[in-house]
């Protein structure tokens, strides 16, 4: 217990307060225009919308595919659109139905309000692997690009690597000669000076 007070108390409650305030502040000049049987909606679509990029930061840190199919998940139960129960023209979330049905032990009515979210669900894995598909083919040419790109260039290197040894092996043939010639003038030039006298 005295772990929860150690962080309760290294907590910045007034910044945290100071910034919930702001939040209602933002949130009722955002609404102010707003007609009050709208509110609900425009509250339950902006909480989920602040659900939703909130979890991206959690799938991040799961491995690749559960991390995007727990975001659809989320996605389809939060957002998938459902029927209100006191007035079928009203779109609702189907999750609410779905809870509701439940709550009311009718299984019927639970399976059918469920439809909605497994559509979107399944649509939305369906775009999410064609996705995964795209981005996988781009990072494959964009790999081969990469490796025909290092693989020139390691062939250029060994072109000029392999040109400057030539070079530098014609040289050192082309030296010793030249220097074995002028030595034999050297010695021919100094056993003519001592056969003279």
């Amino acid at each position: 217990m005295d772990w929860l007070k150690s962080i309760l108390q290294s907590l910045p409650l007034d910044k945290i307060s100071d910034l919930l305030g702001e939040i209602v502040i933002w949130w009722s000049q955002m609404v102010k225009g707003v007609p009050p049987e709208d509110l609900p909606m425009y509250a339950y679509l902006g909480g989920s919308v602040i659900v939703l990029i909130l979890w991206i930061l959690v799938a991040r840190m799961l491995p690749r595919p559960l991390g995007g199919m727990s975001w659809m998940v989320l996605f389809a139960v939060l957002l998938a659109p459902g029927t209100a129960l006191g007035d079928p023209s009203q779109i609702a979330p189907a999750s609410i139905s779905v809870v509701y049905a439940i709550m009311m032990k009718d299984t019927t009515a639970a399976i059918a309000n469920s439809l909605p979210i497994l559509m979107v669900l399944v649509i939305g894995l369906f775009v999410g692997f064609l996705w995964q598909l795209i981005r996988g083919a781009f990072e494959s040419s964009l790999d081969k690009a990469r490796r025909h790109t290092a693989d020139d260039t390691q062939a250029n290197l060994q072109l000029a690597a392999g040109h400057d040894l030539e070079t530098e092996a014609s040289s050192e043939v082309v030296a010793p000669s030249s220097n074995v010639s002028a030595k034999e003038k050297a010695t021919t030039t100094t056993a003519d000076k001592t056969d003279k006298p």
